[in-house]
């Protein structure tokens, strides 16, 4: 079975892991330092942390905007279930928005609809690493004077114009998983943009403590003392969120290799595009990024014209070794979201059942190219 999605590691990636290993530094360490220092110059954002997850991350941005029991958070309703867990845990209520059927990102003009006095924020996902319309969202935060949260999950080293996904609204968060372009086992990382929530994110990275003040050296782990402070002490709310230093040693040889994974998924999706749009069908259209975004190329997209036709391809296409699948199911029609959201959403319900993602990975070789495309064809051509 040709897979949808594999982590590009090879041999030379186990040389760091080694190091760690060897260093029996676990914790706190030297590749948890180099990658937040990368990253934090690549996307030129002005605080960078890792974790253990995206799924974290989100939970910290929650915290950070201070979210409590009687506020809303905007929210797609085609999305993962982390983002409405994080809002939940904090006692708030999700309110699901629709989405733009032309590339299943956020619709601006749904959020307009549903901002209220209660609104403390809006999370946006840039689907399939293809900038939402970022801007248009920003501009209406800042009239409204409410947070926005960017879900990078999908979209490292992607731009909406000049800018790095995840760098535009007050808080970014991105996705190391074993599903991603980069992979760190179950990583994350979480991009601060506003000045003002910088101050409290290390006492929330370490359980609530002040700890971070005082570990100056991450080779001997010492805790240096002044004549004001001798220990650190609890100040916060918080859990353990930063990231162990193995998955960040892994995570530190996926980022050498960032250009070269970056253009591969680029040159993959383009076959694919080409490829299909030769077939010159009305059954399927592709997602594709806007004029403004420059894409991760995290996934490669069709939304058939009826169900139907997008269920008869999933099972062809698996009978046939190739892993087609399906994607999000709306999280507002789940029961976890009847206890807060009883509203339809006619775009998202009307396509989710019709989207249909293609394997995309770096380790995709022409044979298996080949092989997906040829199949596409011959279901087009048993359709006629």
């Amino acid at each position: 079975m040709i897979p949808i999605s594999k982590p590009f590691i090879e041999k030379k990636d186990f040389k760091y892991i080694k190091k760690v290993l060897e260093n029996k530094i676990l914790t706190d360490g030297f590749f948890q330092n180099k990658c937040e220092k990368f990253i934090k110059k690549k996307l030129k954002s002005k605080f960078i942390a890792l974790t253990h997850s995206c799924t974290a991350a989100l939970e910290i941005s929650m915290m950070l905007i201070d979210l409590k029991k009687g506020d809303e958070v905007i929210l797609p309703s085609y999305g993962f279930v982390s983002i409405a867990n994080a809002i939940v845990l904090r006692g708030a209520t999700p309110v699901f928005a629709d989405v733009d059927p032309e590339n299943l990102n956020i619709s601006p003009y749904d959020i307009k609809e549903k901002i209220n006095q209660r609104t403390k924020a809006i999370i946006v996902i840039h689907y399939a690493g293809n900038s939402c319309e970022i801007q248009k969202i920003k501009n209406l935060t800042k009239l409204k004077q409410i947070y926005l949260i960017e879900d990078a999950a999908h979209s490292f080293h992607a731009k909406y114009k000049n800018k790095y996904l995840g760098t535009i609204g007050d808080i970014g968060v991105f996705s190391f998983h074993e599903t991603k372009n980069l992979v760190s086992g179950q990583g994350g990382c979480i991009s601060i943009n506003n000045k003002s929530l910088i101050k409290r994110v290390n006492f929330i990275l370490d359980k609530g403590t002040n700890r971070y003040e005082f570990i100056k050296n991450y080779k001997k782990k010492i805790i240096t003392t002044t004549k004001n402070k001798k220990y650190y002490t609890w100040v916060d709310i918080g859990s353990e969120y930063r990231a162990p230093e193995l998955s960040s040693a892994l995570l530190y040889s996926q980022l050498k290799k960032l250009n070269f994974i970056q253009k591969k998924r680029k040159s993959i999706w383009n076959f694919f595009k080409k490829a299909l749009l030769k077939l010159n069908s009305n059954l399927f259209t592709i997602i594709e990024p806007n004029k403004f975004s420059k894409s991760s190329y995290h996934l490669f997209v069709v939304i058939f014209k009826t169900d139907y036709l997008a269920k008869n391809f999933m099972k062809y296409m698996q009978k046939k070794g190739i892993a087609a699948t399906f994607h999000y199911v709306p999280l507002h029609k789940s029961k976890m979201a009847n206890k807060y959201f009883k509203k339809k959403l006619k775009v998202t319900e009307n396509i989710y059942s019709r989207v249909v993602r293609l394997p995309l990975f770096v380790g995709l070789n022409k044979k298996m190219i080949k092989k997906i495309v040829l199949n596409f064809k011959k279901f087009l051509n048993d359709q006629k």
